[in-house]
């Protein structure tokens, strides 16, 4: 039997970044819910998605998972998966009658993959607190720690909510009653855990009272009825719709979408309302394709306003509308990226047709960066760089070392190590490569090395983590491995075109560009994925017959790949 260390209350250990559980049980069996708020490093949640329990099961990154029972719970946290911006996973729990010091026997153990214990910690406490945070499994450096916390609040859940900054709205005069997992208080004139309001919200006009621009500017959703009170209306954004329902409070015992009594199972927290589980999921599906649609038809296109109103109608969470939201706008936003790249320049205007997506799509609002949307800005603005430095616009390097022309000028100065097949096998030197306007530089750290005219150099091309010099003499020619291949590949090419006046008038293209109708063609059918590992991110336009073979940019020689796959294709040609 393995023996499981087990950490006393405030200390702390390392733990694997792998696939980890945190099983949370009560030996005296008394049903406890748990649950885990992901946290940033300024000790707050981002929004309510970053709460999960048991109405909201799994985080919307995929990383954090509930499975609830009836004395506890198990989270599976994949430590890999958790976004850069989350520092701390909290482990939470709570319970419904009595307290925490009624609790016999409650632990927390920690295990790793295959169920490998990893460490145990007795939350026991004999304060009469009714939520309690059991541990914390969080960033140090590059690895995690789990540290044993046993702190509780007496104020409840609702206590809990506002230590990680989630808004907590009561009314003075009412008992509050305990907050759900969604942020929402499940006491009286709260905001409902589905965005619509259930009393307390300022309403546009009463029916009949003319609108001025403050009040036509609130936004399309259920609002107190001003006619008959005790009822909510639709208001469509500038005017009273007919449609009123009845407002309903999402609490433990009943759904705020529809009213319904949640079921209980023996000694377990109650279970979601299937009726409204099954007809979210319905509209959702329906509201992606529309979604589609509308992000589909580009610049120009109507606002999105009116679908996110028709999810408020339906009394859809905002929570699961922008995680599907986000889905469908980061395949758009990848779409535009690839088709950039379709013929390996970026010119100005690709790259400002992103950032006006970023903006239409209100990625971009409130100062918020999607980590995602930054790593493709950063992908196309490098693409920019390189395809105006391919074109003409050469960098300039200083030089003591080396003795040039009076009117030479040095564009690059890298190390490299060149690579020469010889019939005894590849041998490696390491030097330095140096190209100016004038000639192309090897010189060997051994003191040899070679100096190539422009003229002789044929082409250029990046390969994978190598780039190669195609030359009309054979020590002007050859392999060098290098640590950023693209960069030093359009130098040269740069270089190349300005010593051969070649550079390109701006809007040209080679024979390699693809038009738009057949990118679009390939990329619906690869379902805008890499053809071998299904990837969605840093995917190309890639020749099954390559270019520079005769290949021709038709659809029955196009491929999706990925960056990865790509450079591994061209490392195997």
């Amino acid at each position: 039997m393995v023996a499981v260390p087990t950490l006393p209350k405030g200390a702390n250990t390392v733990i694997p970044t792998e696939v980890v559980t945190a099983v949370v049980s009560s030996a005296s069996g008394e049903p406890v819910d748990v649950c885990a708020v992901l946290v940033t490093s300024a000790g707050q949640v981002r929004s309510d998605a970053d709460i999960v329990f048991y109405n909201q099961p799994r985080h919307s990154s995929g990383a954090v998972s509930l499975v609830s029972a009836g004395a506890g719970g198990t989270l599976t946290v994949a430590l890999p998966d958790v976004e850069p911006d989350i520092v701390t996973v909290v482990i939470a729990g709570s319970v419904d009658d009595g307290t925490f010091a009624g609790v016999d026997g409650l632990r927390v153990r920690v295990n790793g993959t295959a169920g490998r214990p990893l460490v145990e910690f007795a939350s026991a406490t004999t304060d009469p607190v009714t939520t309690m945070v059991f541990g914390e499994i969080y960033r140090r450096g590059d690895g995690w720690k789990f540290r044993a916390v046993g702190q509780g609040w007496a104020s409840g859940l609702a206590g809990l909510a506002r230590s990680f900054g989630i808004a907590v709205e009561e009314e003075e005069e009412e008992e509050p009653e305990k907050t759900t997992g969604n942020g929402a208080s499940a006491g009286r004139g709260a905001t409902a855990g589905n965005g619509a309001t259930t009393g307390i919200a300022a309403s546009p006009p009463a029916p009949g009272t003319p609108t001025g621009p403050s009040a036509s500017a609130r936004r399309a959703d259920w609002y107190p009825d001003p006619a008959a009170p005790g009822l909510l209306r639709w208001w469509d954004g500038t005017a009273w719709a007919s449609r009123t329902r009845q407002p309903f409070v999402e609490s433990e015992a009943t759904c705020g979408r529809c009213g319904a009594a949640k079921r209980r199972r023996l000694f377990s927290a109650p279970v979601p309302c299937a009726a409204c589980e099954d007809e979210i999921r319905r509209v959702l599906a329906d509201w992606r394709r529309r979604l589609v649609e509308a992000v589909d038809a580009g610049p120009g296109a109507p606002g999105l306003d009116a679908l996110w109103a028709d999810l408020r109608f339906q009394l859809v969470p905002e929570a699961a509308g922008q995680q599907v939201f986000r889905s469908v706008a980061l395949g758009h936003l990848q779409r535009v990226v690839t088709f950039a790249f379709g013929d390996e320049i970026i010119e100005e205007h690709e790259y400002q047709l992103f950032e006006d997506e970023v903006r239409r799509l209100g990625l971009a609002d409130a100062g918020v960066v999607d980590p995602a949307v930054e790593e493709m800005r950063r992908r196309l603005r490098r693409g920019l760089d390189l395809s105006r430095i391919r074109n003409g616009e050469l960098p300039r390097e200083t030089s003591s070392t080396l003795h040039l022309d009076l009117d030479e000028i040095v564009h690059l100065d890298t190390d490299v190590v060149q690579v020469r097949q010889l019939a005894s096998g590849p041998r490696h030197t390491p030097g330095r490569l140096v190209v100016s306007n004038r000639k192309l530089r090897f010189l060997a750290q051994n003191g040899g090395g070679t100096e190539t005219a422009w003229s002789k150099i044929v082409a250029v091309a990046a390969g994978y983590g190598t780039i190669d010099v195609s030359a009309t003499t054979s020590r002007g020619g050859g392999t060098y491995q290098v640590g950023d291949p693209e960069y030093v590949a359009a130098v040269l090419a740069g270089t190349l075109r300005i010593a051969r006046r070649l550079v390109i008038a701006p809007g040209a293209r080679d024979s390699r560009a693809i038009s738009q109708v057949v990118k679009a063609e390939v990329w619906q059918r690869d379902g805008g994925a890499c053809v071998q590992c299904r990837a969605t991110e840093y995917l190309e336009f890639d020749h099954v017959i390559p270019h520079s073979r005769g290949g021709a940019s038709s659809v029955n020689n196009l491929q999706l790949l990925c960056r990865r796959c790509n450079q591994e294709k061209g490392a195997r040609i």
